[in-house]
C-alpha cells in the first residue's frame, strides 16, 4: 500500500471512528419502529441525564402516568419487574433490559435496592434480573408519554 493511499484513507477512518464514538455517547430517543407498538403507552424517563423507555399496558399505570404528566400526581418513580432484552419492538434500546409492561407501577417511595442509573443496571443486568428483580430509579423524570392505544 502506498503512503499516498494511506493519506486518503486516514481522514475517512478518523471521521468514522469519531462518529462512532459520538454516537455511543448519546442516549437514543424513542425506538425507530414505534408503529409496531399497540395497546399501551411508551413512557420515556430521564435518570441523571440517561434515558430509558417503559412500554406500559397496565391500565392503572397508564392512568398514573397521565396524572403525572398533568401534574396531578406525586407518584413519579417507575417501579417494575425487570426482564432481559430490549422489550417489545426493542422499545428500550440501547439497553439489554426492560420493565414488564403489565407489572410496572408508579410509586412515591420505593426500596433503595432497586434504585440505579440505567447504565448501572446495564452493567449489572444479571444481578438486577436474577436477584433484585425490580427497577425503581428514585430520580426518574417523565419526559415523554406516547399513546399507542
Amino acid at each position: 500500500m502506498s503512503s499516498h493511499k494511506l493519506r486518503w484513507t486516514s481522514p475517512t477512518l478518523l471521521v468514522f471512528i469519531l462518529s462512532m464514538l459520538l454516537g455511543a455517547c448519546s442516549t437514543p430517543a424513542a425506538p425507530t419502529t414505534p408503529d409496531s407498538l399497540e395497546g399501551g403507552v411508551l413512557a420515556t424517563f430521564d435518570v441523571s441525564g440517561e434515558r430509558f423507555h417503559a412500554w406500559v399496558t397496565n391500565p392503572q399505570t397508564i392512568q398514573q402516568l397521565e396524572e403525572l404528566q398533568q401534574g396531578t400526581s406525586l407518584a413519579s418513580i417507575p417501579n417494575g419487574r425487570i426482564l432481559r432484552g430490549a422489550g417489545e419492538a426493542t422499545h428500550n434500546v440501547p439497553w439489554s433490559w426492560h420493565l414488564d409492561p403489565q407489572d410496572i407501577e408508579m410509586a412515591e417511595v420505593t426500596t433503595e435496592v432497586c434504585d440505579a442509573a440505567p447504565s448501572y443496571v446495564e452493567e449489572n443486568v444479571d444481578e438486577f434480573v436474577d436477584n433484585v428483580q425490580r427497577y425503581c430509579p428514585w430520580n426518574a423524570e417523565l419526559v415523554e408519554l406516547q399513546d399507542y392505544r
